[in-house]
């Protein structure tokens, strides 16, 4: 199975290097520059230091090129609370996802199911999402 592990953090990280062990993975990191550090080092220094990256592991900062990659798998959202809204906005509805978020959306109190609810039913629907 292909997988895109959106968040490029101690936490994304990690769980990119474990599902590297047994599926090709791509790792997106938001920032063009650090992840061209921890593609040429292969440890992500910054965010979990020591940690060699295995060579299944891909990563990139062009979020688009990643969820290519992973058409037909699954992408699996790494990141804050606060970054799982605006990066379901941009999977493909067709996209199975996981998010491993914790705790809930500053502002509206939502939990990551119900932010899930209101942007995958509302990017089929055409409708705003709600606030």
């Amino acid at each position: 199975m292909k997988v895109a592990v959106l968040g490029g953090g101690a936490w994304g990280t990690a769980l990119a290097c474990q599902a590297a062990r047994r599926h090709p993975v791509w790792l997106w990191v938001r920032d063009p520059a650090q992840a061209q550090a921890i593609r040429s080092v292969r440890e992500n220094v910054r965010y979990l230091p020591g940690i060699r990256l295995p060579e299944a592991l891909q990563v990139d900062s062009d979020l688009g090129a990643v969820l290519a990659q992973a058409q037909g798998g699954l992408a699996v959202i790494g990141t804050p609370m606060s970054g799982l809204r605006p990066l379901l906005r941009q999977l493909p509805a067709q996209l199975p996802v996981w998010w491993l978020c914790k705790g809930f959306e500053a502002g509206t109190g939502a939990l990551g199911h119900e932010i899930a609810r209101d942007e995958r039913l509302t990017s089929r629907s055409g409708l705003p999402p709600a606030a």
